[in-house]
């Protein structure tokens, strides 16, 4: 099984999952090109070759396997198992983007100030997005999590929008031979204009796709409600 994690993110997108999906699968969850510990990107790369690139690793891992993509990486996963075709076994989407830039979405952030400011100013606006963008509440500043995001943002080198933010999906959806997983945190903010909305645009594409909207977790639904998002998981992929 291969992870792809967010936007801003690394491989630790999936610190909360990874323990549970390895009592059944061997995982597989690198950090993509330009995040984590992964190398650089040409600055001006084109967002169809990022995706190359991914294709090919992904490729690499395993000559079958399932995909599981979360936010950026749901949209580049849907593109990933459009391109691999019978290679993927199955595939499993949670937040994830590709559906077209979100216009008339507010989302408020605070800018966050790089690693030579007060520690005590970085963590509260980090603390601040991830309550705004990724968990249904703001943590506490002393909470890990906030350490996670700030290793996160100072490792990122790509703008993930820039793959995330293409209407892709819908298109890629319809090309993928694989069984399709959906998984939504109820109160994602970044599904705009609604889960529903992106739901039904997906039924309408492929009707036989599985669908779950969690309670009690945002965008980073895995990590807030990661018992039920491992047992989603576990039981559509050991299936």
């Amino acid at each position: 099984m291969v992870l792809l994690h967010g936007g801003v993110g690394s491989s630790m997108h999936w610190a909360r999952n990874t323990g549970v999906l390895a009592q059944r699968f061997s995982i597989t969850a690198f950090d993509l090109p330009g995040y984590g510990n992964s190398p650089d990107v040409p600055k001006d790369i084109a967002p169809d070759a990022y995706i190359d690139w991914v294709v090919a690793a992904v490729a690499t891992a395993s000559d079958r396997c399932h995909l599981v993509g979360f936010s950026f990486g749901g949209a580049l996963a849907a593109r990933v198992a459009a391109t691999l075709g019978e290679k993927i076994i199955k595939l499993s989407l949670l937040g994830a983007g590709g559906f077209g830039v979100p216009v008339g979405r507010v989302i408020p952030t605070t800018s966050v100030p790089g690693p030579e400011a007060d520690i005590g100013a970085r963590r509260a606006a980090a603390a601040s997005n991830l309550g705004q963008w990724m968990l249904s509440a703001v943590p506490a500043v002393d909470d890990p999590v906030v350490d996670q995001q700030l290793s996160n943002i100072d490792r990122t080198r790509f703008n993930s929008r820039r793959v995330s933010h293409r209407a892709t999906i819908l298109d890629d959806l319809a090309r993928i031979a694989a069984p399709v997983q959906f998984i939504w945190g109820a109160e994602d903010k970044l599904a705009h204009p609604s889960i529903q909305t992106r739901a039904d645009a997906c039924r309408a594409v492929r009707g036989d796709i599985s669908i779950a909207v969690v309670p009690g977790g945002g965008h980073w639904i895995q990590y807030e409600q990661a018992d039920r998002v491992n047992r989603l998981l576990m039981d559509f992929h050991g299936a």
